[in-house]
């Protein structure tokens, strides 16, 4: 096929390598904007002649969150007429539809990857045929875990277009439950800091918990993020608690979690808790799915993976959640294994692969997505 086309709105470090597997099956574009500084997901250098970078404005005629546009995705679609398209699936961008158009009118498969529905306790009538008008407009929806697909179903959608990728990053140095001691006091956080990551929670239980029980817990925050500065300014006298800033180095971030011996995002999640099962470290995050950034904390199995803990009595519920950990090597030597397990079953086959399967078999069936080509883990 021609070259694939990833639109997205912004090109973050993970997202960025877990496309370019895809060049193991076809020549690739990478159409995005600049991610602000503030953002925590850094900066993306791409060196391979196979991938190219097309950076484009995003302008926002009319308001910070709403009718976003990134100009030059039409003049792109004209132009270099790609094979297929995955389409970040934000309909706040205006570019978002044009590109869902174009592609109906170009002849080109549009594949768009998103979170669905999930986050819906109630689906609007607007809101319903706006979805419709998506699924019927694009050639696949690519949903981010099963409980993306299962939603859509729920809110009474057809499930005809839906494929399922589970959303996973690969890293490249592991750890595995065999290299923990059972003598680990670190907790790890990792992720932006951002409005919802709610670090300070953890950082207040950790205290609490050093106080209360005697045991000299540690916490180490790797990430960065628009409240960075603050947590610093808050915390910093504590020489139990470490910030290491943003870490893109999977060798680095290995290291530091070698000292822990659990996981911990206390706030609205993502992919971060797939990077923490990475290193044999049991996930504990609140237990509302539909609050949460992503679908992905819905890979944490609660009492097998990790622990979910009460979002409306937080405080006291993840300091039971840790409580329980804390000194039960069998249960949480038990939670290590099941983590990694769960992290090697998210990436095998890996992301890439996963999405190669749902728009080849789309392109092989004349770009008609049939029901069973989601992949199931």
């Amino acid at each position: 096929m021609r070259r694939l086309a990833i639109i997205e709105p912004h090109l973050s470090n993970y997202s960025c390598d877990t496309f370019m597997g895809l060049l193991d099956y076809c020549d690739l574009d990478f159409v995005f904007s600049p991610t602000p500084e503030a953002s925590g997901f850094g900066s993306v250098s791409i060196t391979n002649p196979r991938a190219r970078c097309i950076v484009i404005p995003t302008l926002r005629p009319f308001r910070k969150d709403l009718g976003m546009f990134q100009a030059g995705i039409a003049a792109y679609l004209f132009r270099e007429r790609p094979g297929a398209i995955i389409l970040n699936a934000n309909p706040r961008y205006l570019s978002f539809w044009s590109a869902l158009v174009l592609g109906r009118m170009l002849g080109i498969p549009v594949y768009a990857h998103g979170h669905g529905v999930f986050k819906k306790r109630k689906i609007s009538y607007l809101y319903r045929l706006m979805m419709n008008s998506l699924l019927r407009l694009s050639t696949g929806y690519i949903c981010y875990a099963p409980i993306v697909r299962d939603t859509f179903v729920e809110h009474g959608f057809s499930g005809e277009k839906l494929g399922v990728a589970d959303n996973s990053t690969i890293n490249h140095f592991p750890v595995s439950p065999s290299e923990k001691s059972g003598n680990e006091l670190g907790i790890l956080f990792t992720g932006r800091l951002r409005e919802g990551s709610n670090v300070a929670l953890l950082a207040r239980v950790i205290e609490r918990f050093r106080m209360q029980e005697g045991i000299p817990l540690t916490l180490h925050i790797i990430g960065d993020g628009g409240e960075a500065e603050q947590l610093r300014k808050e915390w910093r006298a504590r020489n139990w608690l470490t910030f290491y800033g943003a870490v893109y180095e999977h060798a680095r971030l290995r290291e530091i979690s070698l000292s822990c011996f659990v996981g911990c995002y206390p706030g609205n999640a993502g992919l971060s808790v797939v990077h923490m099962m990475s290193l044999s470290l049991p996930v504990l995050t609140h237990s509302e799915m539909q609050c949460h950034q992503g679908p992905e904390p819905s890979f944490v199995e609660d009492g097998i993976s990790g622990m979910l803990f009460n979002r409306r009595s937080e405080e006291s519920s993840l300091y039971e959640a840790l409580r329980s950990l804390v000194g039960n090597r069998e249960k949480l030597t038990k939670m290590q294994n099941a983590a990694y397990e769960k992290y090697q079953s998210l990436v095998d086959p890996p992301l890439a692969a996963r999405f190669w399967s749902i728009v080849s078999s789309g392109l092989q069936k004349g770009s008609q997505l049939p029901a069973d080509t989601s992949v199931r883990t």
